[in-house]
């Protein structure tokens, strides 16, 4: 057998086995990742702290984990609070909110009223404490959560 035989011999085998696995990897690719869970998935429990005012929102570890939810803490300057602009929420009449932190993952819109804007600092008349932890990164899905909207897929 001469060396030219051999060596197409070799690179047809290689060849073979490399096809042979990129064929498996694109079959164990098509796999169900996901089984179906006979109880649908709730990512938030809201309670209620009475008529006309805004629930409390518990969120699941889990959920917690996928909204990656960040914080910061009200500001106080002088007599005035400021928050991080992104910790604001609107409702549907246009008035502020912001989402506060009152529990282990678990959340109270709270009103507030907007001084004034300057970059990313709002400056407030009106809400949370100075140092009460606001949501800035995930706010809007706990207004989601609230409204009832949170986790139906």
């Amino acid at each position: 057998m001469s060396t030219g035989s051999t060596l197409r011999k070799v690179r047809h085998a290689v060849l073979g086995l490399a096809l042979a696995a990129a064929l498996g990897f694109s079959a164990a690719g098509c796999a169900e990742i996901e089984s179906v869970s006979a109880e649908p998935y709730e990512p938030a429990a809201l309670e209620s702290t009475g008529p006309s005012q805004p629930a409390k929102i518990t969120l699941t570890e889990e959920a917690t984990r996928r909204v990656a939810l960040q914080t910061t803490a009200v500001g106080a300057r002088g007599a005035d609070l400021t928050v991080h602009h992104a910790a604001l929420v609107y409702d549907k009449k246009g008035l502020p909110w912001v989402f506060a932190v009152v529990g282990p993952r678990t959340y109270a819109r709270s009103a507030v009223i907007v001084k004034h804007v300057d970059g990313d600092v709002v400056t407030l008349s009106s809400g949370p404490p100075a140092g009460t932890e606001v949501v800035t990164v995930g706010a809007i899905e706990l207004w989601g959560a609230e409204l009832g909207i949170a986790g139906k897929h």
